[in-house]
């Protein structure tokens, strides 16, 4: 089984969500759930990228599918989520659209009407998935889509960062427009010391989208 590639990214397609990487002279095409394509996307042709792999094939499916993640917390929760009845692979990467820790939190929360937001997924199957997931997503409704980027501030913490989205969140900002500017702030090259600094950076120069 394939588990991890690492290679140049020679090729990205955001309407199909698929990428090719080449590594070791072979080009791989790779699936990649519309949650990770924000990642895959800042990415340029040429960079060499490290992902994380799920192989699927079988019976009914011959084609060997394989999909991407930036981090193995992505790839473990996509391996729950697709061990739901109804929620294979293929819908799977279509309709996983928000970022993991979202949909873990209205999994734990019970929240159908949430859930019903990702494409392909109706009143049915959010019951389904709360029945077969609740309880089992604690760790993942903690992470932070984001945190999968290196930060190049070692004085920013993850304490700050969760103060940093809770202060936004405050200001009516959405959770995941919280989560994108603060990233985005930390990712950036300007020393941010505190609270008060990384909010008044992202005030300043951070347009919502």
């Amino acid at each position: 089984m394939i588990v991890g590639i690492t290679g140049r990214l020679v090729r990205w397609n955001v309407e199909s969500s698929v990428a090719w990487i080449e590594s070791g002279g072979l080009s791989y095409e790779i699936f990649i759930p519309a949650f990770a394509q924000a990642w895959i996307t800042e990415n340029n042709i040429g960079e060499e990228l490290k992902l994380f792999t799920y192989y699927h094939v079988t019976e009914r499916q011959p084609t060997p599918l394989l999909i991407g993640f930036s981090s193995f917390a992505e790839r473990e929760f996509f391996r729950k989520m697709i061990d739901v009845p109804d929620f294979g692979p293929v819908k799977a990467v279509r309709a996983l659209t928000f970022p993991i820790n979202e949909i873990a939190q209205w999994i734990e929360a019970g929240d159908r009407q949430s859930l019903r937001q990702l494409p392909g997924v109706g009143e049915r199957l959010s019951q389904t998935l709360i029945a077969n997931l609740q309880g089992k997503l604690a760790d993942e409704a903690k992470i932070y889509a984001q945190e999968r980027v290196d930060v190049p501030n070692a004085l920013i913490t993850n304490q700050l960062v969760e103060d940093a989205i809770e202060a936004l969140t405050t200001l009516q900002y959405s959770q995941r427009e919280s989560e994108r500017l603060v990233m985005s702030a930390v990712r950036s090259d300007t020393e941010l010391n505190n609270l008060e600094e990384l909010l008044v950076y992202i005030l300043e120069n951070q347009a919502p989208t």
